[in-house]
C-alpha cells in the first residue's frame, strides 16, 4: 500500500514537472485554439444560420454513435475511444512526431470545425455544447503539446531540453515518457468531455 502511494505521489510529482517545463507551449496552443474558435464563430455570424434540431448536440456522431442504438454507457465509451484514439492520438499527435507543426495545424483545422458550428447555434444551443467543448478542447490542446514535443525531440533536441547534452534518439525517449505521462490527462479530460456530451444529449432529449 505504501509502494502504490509513492508510486501515484511520484507519478504526480513528474507530471506536475512536465506542464511546468511546457507551460509555454501549452498556454500558446490553447490560445490558438480557442482563438481559432472564437474568430471562426465571429466570421460564421455572417454566414446563413443552418441550425441543428433543437435536441441534438452539434457534434454528435450518427449511426453506432447513437443514444438509441447502444445506449448511455457505451455511447460514452464509444465517444471517448475514438476521440481519443482517432481524434486525439491519431489526428493531432502522430502527424507531429512526423513534423512538429503538423499537430497545431490539425489543431486549428478542429478549432474551426467548432467555431463554424458554434457560431450557427443559438444561445441556449451554445450553453449546452459549451462544457463539451471546453473539456475536449483542452484534451486535443494536450494532445498537440504531445505531439509538438515528440516532432521537436528528434528534428532540434535542444528546443526541446535546453542546452542539455542530449542526442536526438536520447531526446526521442524522454519526450515518449513525457507523452505517456500527459496522456493520461488527455483521457481524463477526453473520458469527461464524452460523459458530459451524453449527458447533456439525454438532457437535451
Amino acid at each position: 500500500m505504501a509502494g502504490s502511494l509513492v508510486s501515484v505521489k511520484s507519478f504526480w510529482s513528474s507530471l506536475s514537472s512536465t506542464f511546468s517545463r511546457r507551460g509555454l507551449v501549452f498556454a500558446v496552443l490553447n490560445l490558438v485554439y480557442f482563438g481559432s474558435i472564437l474568430v471562426t464563430a465571429l466570421v460564421a455570424q455572417f454566414q446563413t444560420p443552418q441550425l441543428p434540431p433543437a435536441g441534438e448536440l452539434p457534434l454528435e456522431v450518427p449511426g453506432i454513435f447513437s443514444l438509441e442504438a447502444v445506449g448511455f454507457p457505451w455511447l460514452v465509451v464509444s465517444i471517448f475511444v475514438w476521440n481519443l484514439v482517432v481524434s486525439a492520438f491519431v489526428v493531432v499527435t502522430v502527424v507531429g512526431v512526423v513534423f512538429f507543426a503538423l499537430s497545431m495545424v490539425t489543431l486549428v483545422l478542429r478549432a474551426v470545425v467548432w467555431g463554424t458550428l458554434l457560431g450557427q447555434l443559438s444561445t441556449p444551443q451554445f450553453l449546452a455544447v459549451l462544457p463539451t467543448l471546453l473539456f475536449e478542447g483542452e484534451g486535443y490542446v494536450l494532445a498537440a503539446v504531445v505531439g509538438v514535443v515528440l516532432g521537436l525531440s528528434w528534428l532540434k533536441p535542444s528546443l526541446v531540453y535546453g542546452s542539455e547534452p542530449t542526442s536526438r534518439f536520447e531526446a526521442l525517449k524522454r519526450a515518449v515518457r513525457e507523452a505517456a505521462r500527459l496522456y493520461v490527462v488527455v483521457a481524463l479530460l477526453l473520458f469527461l468531455a464524452a460523459l458530459i456530451e451524453v449527458a447533456t444529449i439525454v438532457w437535451l432529449y
